[in-house]
């Protein structure tokens, strides 16, 4: 698969998925704060946010193959409007597994973005020579990114009852879902 593709959205625009890399970490910053802000449907909020240091030193981290990260930009603005990246364990007896995180802003969501990237995202990790077992969290009454989830392959493996406490002091279950990508 070619590093940068262009993707038409649904909507007639087009964004460029590519690998996060160097020079990147103010652009990814802004739009982890902007998808933080927006919804309180992830498991960051707008106090959780990262240092720009942090979104840095995972960006550092890709060439030696300890994070993975796609991002979707905006051509017109150069925006990050998207993104999958995978955390991958560092505990031994966990090495086979990395944890998924992503998200769309609002202004590109149900364009088919998610999707792609998850499925770019998949295919990539297919061919990882350790990673085997994909895992991500998702908020119980977020349907529509379960839906996305269980349609690329995930399973649903359990739910952390009132696993997360909202800002306003209101629980949300987490759904623990799961991917197998190794051999058999």
């Amino acid at each position: 698969m070619s590093e940068e593709q262009r993707l038409a959205l649904r909507d007639g625009r087009s964004v460029t998925v590519r690998h996060s890399r160097q020079g990147d970490a103010q652009r990814v910053h802004a739009y982890i704060c902007a998808l933080g802000r927006s919804t309180d449907m992830i498991l960051t909020c707008a106090e959780d946010l990262p240092p720009i240091e942090r979104i840095q030193s995972h960006i550092e981290m890709i060439p030696k193959g300890q994070f993975y990260s796609l991002v979707a930009i905006d051509p017109e603005t150069g925006d990050v409007v998207g993104n999958a990246s995978f955390r991958f364990a560092v505990r031994k007896k966990l090495a086979h597994t990395a944890d998924l995180g992503m998200g769309v802003l609002p202004s590109h969501q149900g364009l088919g973005l998610g999707t792609a990237l998850l499925t770019r995202a998949i295919e990539e990790m297919r061919a990882h020579p350790t990673v085997e077992r994909l895992d991500l969290t998702v908020l119980a009454r977020n349907i529509t990114a379960r839906r996305m989830y269980t349609r690329a392959g995930f399973v649903e493996e359990g739910v952390k009852v009132r696993g997360l406490r909202q800002l306003d002091g209101s629980y949300d279950d987490e759904v623990i879902m799961a991917m197998w990508v190794g051999e058999s």
